[in-house]
């Protein structure tokens, strides 16, 4: 039987190892080097409320609890074609989290390279990715947030409340990738 893998977008292979701890509890690790592990010490499955979670800035993978989500699929989908219908940026990841949809974009832009084939065939081997926007969901409110670098409002910012999941994203996701997102200042605040 074939062990469980999974395989991030740098293109790199992870299985899952178990091991006990001192107090005689099962613990899960994950495995980069396979070399380093024999085939017998590898699950075949992962355990069950577990999940590989692969972090979107950096493509590392860890096994985390399956989190309980405030979020659905449905609004991720909202967030997906605002981004697709604007095409301000074409290299962006767009993750649930337990409270809130994040939208990370690329660092570098893969159209500077298209004389380079090669390379933008390679490109997402090396690609990082910061958060640029999220939608946090507080009970049936969504609260449009981009990321403030200033020292007095350092950390994420409130631009605008509202019910509508599609208003908010169809208004902000235009602005990714332009100095126009810098434009818009905390709630309720000029």
């Amino acid at each position: 039987m074939k062990a469980v893998e999974y395989i991030n977008r740098r293109r790199e292979k992870y299985c899952i190892k178990a091991a006990l701890s001192k107090t005689g509890k099962k613990r899960y690790y994950i495995v980069k080097n396979m070399s380093k592990v024999s085939p017998e010490e590898l699950l075949h499955e992962i355990p069950p409320g577990f999940e590989f979670y692969e972090h979107p800035r950096d493509a590392m993978v860890v096994l985390r609890k399956i989190p309980m989500y405030n979020t659905n699929d449905a609004e991720v989908e909202i967030v997906n074609s605002a981004m697709k219908q604007h095409d301000t940026v074409t290299d962006y990841i767009v993750e649930k989290s337990i409270d809130h949809i994040t939208i990370y974009t690329g660092c570098c832009d893969v159209n500077n390279f298209s004389d380079m084939p090669e390379l933008v065939a390679k490109f997402h081997l090396i690609q990082h990715y910061d958060d640029v926007l999220r939608f946090e969901k507080k009970k049936k409110i969504y609260l449009a947030q981009r990321f403030c670098c200033l020292s007095r409002d350092f950390g994420w910012i409130t631009m605008e409340r509202n019910r509508d999941l599609r208003y908010l994203a169809e208004k902000y996701c235009y602005h990714i990738g332009k100095d126009s997102l810098l434009h818009f200042w905390k709630e309720g605040e000029i």
